[in-house]
């Protein structure tokens, strides 16, 4: 620092910048204070370039006091002002002699200045090149350095920015809120999902100058992504338009006094201009801390009505104004979808079928929750289940929701009233308030307009899971008829989670309840074990450690467990029990059981009426290919003892779907003697036994008592035989049908008995497909009854087969049903055409009871690509049931053959049985 001699007048003089040598000069004299015995430096380092550089500020002295001195008269005022005539000083002593000038007589700075000089003479060998004078001459002098040092001095604003500077490094921001929130995104692919952001083309929200909104939406809805759009098109804006303020984004919780504190900080200044301001995770703070900063947002737009703030929170965070609610919608699969592969890149993305997996597209939160899982899995498929469940904890981990015990013990009965009742629950009713209040803040409850609902569906299926195991609800509900779609995650959860001892009472309890349930759950959860070693030594379906004795003993215990098993997937199933395994008199046959010395292979027998005593015996003679009397058993064969976790039930119902299936493809499971499908089957067994085969065209009618005197006839040889066949035309009929017939025609009226369907109405001379023969207005009369027939005749399968299976088949559970399509006919013209065809829809009718007659509403297409449109735009969102029920159907119109409803009818409901795992494979029916 410097001082001038001689007082300086009343205020400070901007002074010419010195020249090169008075530099020189200065630098030689100014390492230290003039001041006898002052150390202070006159010097600062910069810090950029570690370079020595002078302190420069000129104090002037006022020296004012009476009878004071004075300068020399002789001395003009611009020699009084020169270099030469100043003494360099610290700041300490500088800020002093300007500031009490009268303590500082000119004869002391007279003094002062020659021992100023005198160290000049001592400090000439100092000099300095003319390249560092200029370089120490402009960090000295300059009105930039000037600006440099007193930034450095004053406490940070924004205001020391320049608007290039603001906006570069608002952009900057903005990038980074963005790559935080993918910071579950591999860095591979951040920028490829950045690119995809800029690309929606959806609306952008609108928030009116002088006004507040609020994005309200649960966990991982994307609300911030909707600020960050709406806060990025302000920052556009700003860069074209100087008179449109730089936005501002602020965090709920950093906001530490008033939030047009926050932003005057932050701006630099009052947002005077069009300015942006979001407030985001206004959920971060308490409830009253939110409601503040919303009244303080409220003042901030009516005080600068340019203004417009945007504000982000889940719901039953602060009183939100209806005017000032934006809900965040959620998001179209195929939105999420995209999002998926874009993440995921490449093909990597397995196939979603299940309306749960699906959901999971609906959000941003569960999207990039979705790609993190498949990455970690690679190509793997995975199942629904182990994606839900691993999801729903993963999110959980991330959020880590800070509450009490009370808390966490009322989120499983949460759970539980929300599947029960298919919705969100009273909040009223369900706790006291306080309660709801801590519910909410976790984050994973919503409670909006006085109910309470789950932000995300996952945990609805996560803590239910919990209520199971802790048996806060009871597996029996849970897989009732009714219920079990909506409880089926969760039952899986809790199986696939508890110990061995109790996922195997849970599968008991299942296969009594709803054998459905208990096929689907076991499809979810049964693990093979995880290595051939430890296949090799575990113990047959895990017996206790009691009942590994000796060979006798070990076949009885495997033989209990099985024949338990088994008792308990039939007493779920209706009529069709007694067909999947031998009974006598509604009781299952006896066991004949044993099992190899190596514990590797057990052979089992299923005994005939009078043969065995007991339900179960071990018979150590008992091996398929030896001399056995085989006319004691039903049938004898052996197989691999099962093995791992929940084996029994795996085999014991694998053994029942075996013979499902042969009933299946037969088409002779039982049903009422009304039902249309006996109507169609005993037409179809008619036709084959009077016609036996030949190649002429079928009869329309038949006779009553000749059908009668053939079926008596046949009735009289299967009374000698075991079981007796008959093939006629490609087509085999047994005992079995023949018993059923016989039975079935005592329910049958009249003398005569004919077609189900009418003849055709056209020639057939010319007819070379059999459409040809049969006009629109019969073809679509047909088509109509078809529907109808295979409606019904699919509910009487159901009610009499599987009547607790339920919702768990996909096109019972939306019963009773309305149909809805049109028949399109091909071009008479069309030669190439072999047969017309339908496209129809399946929705529930609340209008009808279950066992009325479903309502058929078909017509013949106009213009078919107008129709189908039409058709298919009114399918709800989803279009497929909990169990993969595809209500929208397109395809042949079969006209002519027989069994046209029970084909209908039997597709369905092996669709269905195939979803809940009681089929492997579906089954196709032709004719």
């Amino acid at each position: 620092m410097s001082s001038y001699v001689t007082p300086a007048g009343p205020s400070p003089v901007q002074h010419p910048k010195p020249t090169d040598s008075t530099v020189k000069e200065l630098y030689a004299t100014a390492l230290t204070c003039g001041v006898p015995d002052c150390k202070e430096p006159l010097y600062r380092e910069n810090s950029a370039t570690g370079e020595r550089v002078l302190n420069s500020r000129v104090a002037h002295i006022h020296a004012r006091s009476e009878g004071g001195p004075r300068w020399d008269s002789a001395m003009s005022e611009k020699d009084n002002r020169s270099f030469g005539n100043l003494i360099p000083l610290c700041e300490r002593h500088a800020y002093e002699i300007d500031a009490t000038p009268r303590h500082y007589p000119a004869d002391l700075l007279r003094s002062w200045k020659s021992l100023q000089i005198e160290a000049h003479s001592r400090a000439v060998g100092l000099a300095l090149s003319d390249a560092e004078v200029a370089e120490l001459s402009d960090a000295s002098f300059s009105m930039e350095g000037l600006m440099e040092r007193l930034a450095a001095a004053m406490p940070f604003s924004a205001r020391s920015r320049s608007r290039a500077e603001a906006l570069a490094l608002a952009s900057r921001s903005s990038r980074a809120r963005s790559v935080v929130r993918l910071r579950s995104t591999p860095a591979d692919r951040v920028e490829a999902v950045l690119a995809w952001r800029t690309q929606q083309d959806d609306p952008v929200v609108e928030v009116p100058a002088g006004a507040l909104r609020v994005l309200v939406a649960s966990m991982g809805a994307g609300k911030s992504e909707e600020a960050e759009r709406w806060w990025s098109e302000g920052l556009t804006q700003a860069w074209a338009d100087s008179q449109v303020a730089i936005p501002v984004w602020v965090e709920a919780r950093e906001v530490a006094t008033t939030l047009a504190a926050a932003v005057q900080d932050m701006l630099g200044g009052d947002p005077e201009e069009a300015c942006r301001i979001v407030v985001d995770n206004l959920d971060g703070v308490s409830p009253r801390e939110a409601d503040r900063l919303l009244d303080d947002a409220r003042r901030l737009v009516a005080t600068w009505p340019m203004a417009s703030v945007l504000a982000t929170t889940r719901p039953g965070a602060g009183h939100v104004e209806k005017r000032e609610r934006l809900d965040v919608a959620m998001w179209p699969t195929h939105r999420g979808w995209a999002l998926l592969e874009t993440v995921l890149g490449e093909s990597r993305v397995p196939s979603l079928d299940t309306p749960e997996a699906r959901q999971l597209l609906t959000s941003p939160l569960q999207v990039h929750a979705l790609a993190s899982h498949l990455r970690a899995g690679g190509d793997a498929r995975i199942s629904t289940r182990e994606l839900l469940s691993g999801l729903a904890r993963d999110i959980l981990e991330r959020e880590r929701p800070d509450a009490s015990r009370e808390v966490w013990a009322n989120l499983p009965r949460l759970a539980t009233q929300t599947l029960n009742q298919q919705g969100p629950v009273q909040a009223a009713g369900f706790a006291r308030t306080h309660v709801i209040w801590e519910l909410e803040e976790t984050g994973l409850v919503v409670h909006d307009d006085g109910h309470l609902r789950f932000a995300l569906p996952l945990f609805e299926q996560h803590f239910a899971a919990q209520a199971l195991q802790d048996e806060q609800a009871l597996i029996e509900t849970a897989a009732g008829s009714k219920l079990f779609p909506r409880w089926r995650y969760a039952i899986a959860f809790a199986v696939a989670t508890v110990a061995q001892d109790q996922a195997e009472d849970f599968l008991l309890r299942l296969a009594r309840t709803n054998p459905a349930a208990a096929s689907w759950v076991l499809e979810e959860t049964a693990r093979p074990t995880p290595d051939t070693e430890a296949a090799q030594t575990a113990f047959p379906v895990d017996l206790p450690a009691g009942q590994r004795g000796s060979t006798l003993e070990r076949a009885m215990a495997v033989g209990v467990r099985l024949r338990e098993a088994t008792l308990c997937w039939l007493e779920g199933l209706g009529e069709v029990g007694e067909l999947l395994a031998p009974h006598h008199d509604g009781v299952l046959a006896p066991w004949a059981v044993i099992v190899s010395q190596d514990n590797e292979l057990m052979t089992l027998a299923e005994a005939r009426e009078g043969t065995l005593d007991t339900d179960l015996v071990v018979r150590p003679d008992l091996i398929p290919w030896g001399t056995t009397p085989r006319g004691e058993f039903h049938s004898i064969h052996g197989f691999a003892v099962p093995r791992g976790n929940l084996a029994r039930w795996t085999w014991s119902r694998n053994h029942l779907r075996e013979h499902l299936v042969d009933h299946m493809r037969n088409r002779t499971l039982p049903v009422d003697p009304t039902s249309p499908l006996a109507t169609e089957r005993v037409w179809f067994l008619a036709q084959h036994i009077m016609h036996k085969g030949l190649g002429s065209r079928r009869p329309e009618q038949i006779a009553l008592a000749d059908l009668r005197s053939e079926v008596n006839e046949r009735m009289a040889h299967i009374a000698t035989t075991r079981r007796s066949q008959w093939t006629w035309g490609g087509h085999t009929i047994d005992s079995a049908d023949i018993r059923w017939l016989h039975a079935q025609l005592h329910h049958v009226p009249g003398d005569v008995l004919v077609s189900p369907r009418p003849p055709s109405d056209l020639p057939a001379a010319d007819a070379r497909y059999t459409w040809q023969m049969y006009s629109p207005e019969l073809t679509l009369s047909i088509a109509q009854d078809v529907l109808r027939d295979a409606l019904v005749g699919y509910r009487d399968l159901v009610q009499r087969n599987f009547p607790r299976f339920g919702s768990a088949l996909g096109l019972y559970s939306p019963f009773p049903i309305h149909v809805e399509g049109f028949v399109i006919m091909p071009d008479p013209d069309d030669t190439a055409a072999d047969c017309a065809t339908i496209a129809y829809t399946l929705r529930p009718d609340i209008q009808s009871s279950t066992q009325g007659e479903p309502v058929v509403d078909l017509r013949l297409a106009g213009n078919v690509d107008d129709d189908l449109k039409t058709l298919w735009n009114r399918r709800p969102g989803d279009s497929a049931s909990a169990f993969q029920r595809w209500t929208d159907h397109y395809g042949r119109l079969p006209t002519g053959h027989d069994r046209r409803a029970t084909n209908l009818a039997y597709r369905w409901l092996a669709d269905d049985l195939k979803a809940v795992g009681w089929l492997e494979h579906p089954i196709v029916y032709t004719n």
